[in-house]
């Protein structure tokens, strides 16, 4: 327990941490707000042009029962297609904590272990120093 506190406090010690804590918060209110029921866990990865929120937990009873009874497919339609119609609330939200254009979306969701990721590219920016190669 005292390994998970020190690292919660490592997370959030810097600004940075702080950012990646705040990006983690919001996206587990947004999912509650899309999906009656919140992730259990969420965390947030931020390098150079990207953003990786893995969040975990969070499926209602409807959908663990459709998964419990070999019916993965309609959990993991149902959760991609309101990742869809709601990416605009999505990308407005990173947008507005990173402050930087959102450039791709994309969306992803593992039943079979609770889990989705949600990745956004972000527009480069001038601080860049990276080394990629853009053909």
């Amino acid at each position: 327990m005292a390994n998970k506190s020190l690292q919660q406090h490592a997370q959030t010690a810097t600004p940075a941490g702080e950012l990646l804590a705040e990006i983690s918060r919001s996206m587990v209110q947004l999912y509650k707000e899309l999906y009656g029921k919140g992730p259990t866990k969420a965390r947030t990865h931020l390098t150079d042009d990207l953003v990786v929120c893995v969040l975990e937990g969070g499926f209602h009873r409807g959908e663990l029962a459709l998964f419990e009874h070999g019916q993965e497919e309609p959990v993991v339609t149902q959760r991609e297609a309101v990742q869809e119609t709601m990416r605009d609330r999505f990308i407005e939200l990173i947008e507005r904590l990173v402050n930087r254009k959102v450039v791709s979306f994309i969306s992803g969701v593992d039943a079979a272990t609770e889990t989705s990721a949600d990745l956004f590219m972000l527009e480069s920016s001038a601080s860049d120093l990276t080394g990629r190669l853009d053909p």
